[in-house]
C-alpha cells in the first residue's frame, strides 16, 4: 500500500547534456557535421588542376562553405532563449504549421441561439 507519487521531472527538447567544445559545439555535432564538410573541402583542394588560381578560388569556395555550414549550426534566432539553435526553431517552426487545425463548417448550435456566443 505504498502510493506515494515521487516527483517527475520534464526536461524540455532543446535542454541538453552536450558540453560545447567549439563554438557551442559539441564534439559529436563537430564529428557528424563539420568534419565532413571539412574533408569534402580538403578532397576538393587537391584535385587538379593546381595552377595558383584555381587553388585560391577553390580555398575561397570552401571557406566559404564552412563559414555558411558553421553559421547556420552556431546561430541562435531567439535572442532571448540562448539554448534554441536555428536548426531546432526551424524544426518547432515547421511542426507547428503542420499541427492540425480546427475548421468549422457549419455554424454551431449553440451560437445560433445565442447560448455561447461573442457580447
Amino acid at each position: 500500500m505504498n502510493d506515494k507519487k515521487e516527483k517527475q521531472f520534464i526536461f524540455p527538447e532543446n535542454i541538453t547534456s552536450d558540453y560545447g567544445v567549439f563554438l557551442g559545439m559539441s564534439l559529436k555535432e563537430i564529428a557528424v557535421y563539420v568534419l565532413p564538410i571539412l574533408i569534402v573541402c580538403l578532397v576538393f583542394l587537391f584535385l587538379p588542376p593546381h595552377s595558383i588560381k584555381w587553388i585560391l578560388i577553390k580555398l575561397a569556395v570552401s571557406i566559404f562553405i564552412l563559414t555558411i555550414l558553421l553559421a547556420v549550426l552556431t546561430s541562435k534566432p531567439v535572442k532571448s532563449r540562448n539554448n534554441i539553435r536555428l536548426l531546432q526553431y526551424l524544426k518547432m517552426k515547421s511542426s507547428y504549421n503542420k499541427r492540425q487545425h480546427k475548421f468549422f463548417i457549419a455554424k454551431r448550435k449553440d451560437v445560433d441561439r445565442g447560448k455561447g456566443g461573442r457580447f
